[in-house]
């Protein structure tokens, strides 16, 4: 259940997370894909493995396969009585002095009596019969059963997001489908009197920049967007979209009119439809942030200024989202690194600066960009990251070790 809290109080960042996390009480729908189709999906179930890897003790290199007495024995000269190959193991029982021709991958049986192998580089050997150039260890060039995984092992945990190097053990385990939470739909519009999509826009009019970088980046973190395209600020026909498509959607996200303005019509359809966790956040840029629910649907309402808008799904949103996907790998990687520039910031108010990695001496600097501008989208895509100052501090000094969040890291 969303917190009822005061919409006139700005609360913390900390404190947001949790009512968001705090909030998430769905059951996630389940469905089954193939091995090729699971690939960056949330696995809804664990995956133990149902025999062992190796399955058997087998040939680690090309040579030959002898019983380690006859090493012992100082005998240099082995009698070839079989080959092994991948797939089709040699039946036979080999006796002091024989080997077994054996390639990488073939299994060692029992029955071949067999324990160490020598590689073929360290012999020399016509068709009958291998001589050794050096003595090998016990136990040489050999897998052992169960090496890589054991029967029952635990491979895969419940919330993990599919990777492309996961393929090969889930393939190698014989998975053919696998248990996955469906994507979630979101539904996004814009609102506001002054966005236009049309090739023909008036002068006093701008194009809507939000919708289309939003709904790339919930497909990147593994959602499907639905365009509900743009809204004028009219009380109306916003309540009218919110509640047509609340059925359709898992969650409901939008930019623009969650400010205090009275045009701003969507924060007061939440607080008079719908229950609102909070509206306003000490952060800079994006203080008017709101978040609800209308029913069992998730609302988030971002700031309507472009880099806000951005920024804020970077540092709030995207945890969210993937713990409502099931995906227990919300973690975000942070860098530490000492700032080449020196700011002051207000005491008690998060800051989110976007900035780059800057080399000076040799040493990793965080270079912030040149302008704080919550319209300024050049911010955005002449920087590869965020910096965090936290809410207690107060004057940054070159050196200050700050925290800063690749956006490609994010969107993982």
């Amino acid at each position: 259940m969303v917190s009822k809290i005061s919409t006139r109080k700005l609360i913390t960042v900390d404190k947001a997370k949790k009512i968001m996390i705090n909030s998430i009480n769905t059951k996630i729908n389940v469905e089954f894909v193939s091995l090729i189709e699971s690939e960056d999906r949330i696995l809804a179930e664990n995956i133990h493995s149902k025999f062992n890897i190796p399955e058997l003790d087998n040939a680690a290199v090309d040579g030959f396969a002898v019983n380690y007495i006859s090493i012992k024995k100082k005998i240099k000269k082995f009698k070839i009585i079989g080959i092994s190959s991948p797939g089709q193991p040699f039946n036979g029982v080999t006796k002091i002095g024989e080997a077994i021709r054996i390639f990488t991958g073939a299994y060692l049986l029992n029955k071949n009596n067999v324990n160490t192998v020598i590689m073929e580089e360290d012999c020399n050997f016509t068709r009958n019969y291998v001589e050794l150039i050096k003595f090998p260890e016990s136990g040489s060039n050999i897998r052992k059963k169960a090496e890589d995984i054991k029967k029952k092992q635990l491979l895969f945990n419940k919330g993990r997001k599919i990777r492309t190097v996961d393929l090969a053990q889930l393939s190698s385990i014989g998975l053919k489908r696998i248990k996955v939470y469906k994507k979630l739909k979101v539904g996004i519009f814009s609102t506001g009197n002054e966005l236009s999509n049309s090739d023909k826009k008036s002068k006093f009019a701008i194009y809507d920049a939000n919708k289309v970088t939003l709904m790339s980046m919930f497909k990147k973190i593994g959602c499907d967007s639905i365009d509900l395209g743009i809204i004028k600020d009219d009380l109306n026909q916003t309540k009218k979209l919110i509640f047509t498509n609340l059925n359709k959607c898992d969650l409901i996200l939008t930019t623009g009119g969650v400010s205090s303005s009275q045009i701003d019509k969507i924060s007061q359809i939440l607080r008079e439809h719908g229950e609102i966790g909070f509206w306003r956040l000490a952060i800079k840029p994006g203080r008017p942030l709101a978040f609800g629910k209308f029913g069992n649907t998730p609302f988030i309402g971002l700031p309507g200024n472009p880099v806000a808008s951005i920024v804020t799904f970077f540092m709030l949103v995207i945890d969210y989202v993937k713990k409502l996907s099931g995906n227990n790998n919300t973690e975000i990687i942070e860098r530490l690194l000492p700032s080449c520039f020196e700011m002051k910031k207000k005491i008690g108010r998060k800051e989110w600066l976007r900035g780059k990695v800057k080399i000076i001496n040799n040493k990793k600097y965080i270079e912030k960009f040149h302008t704080t501008g919550s319209g300024i989208l050049s911010s955005i895509s002449k920087t590869d990251g965020i910096i965090e100052i936290d809410e207690n501090k107060k004057d940054i000094k070159k050196g200050t070790i700050l925290k800063f969040y690749r956006y490609e890291d994010m969107l993982n």
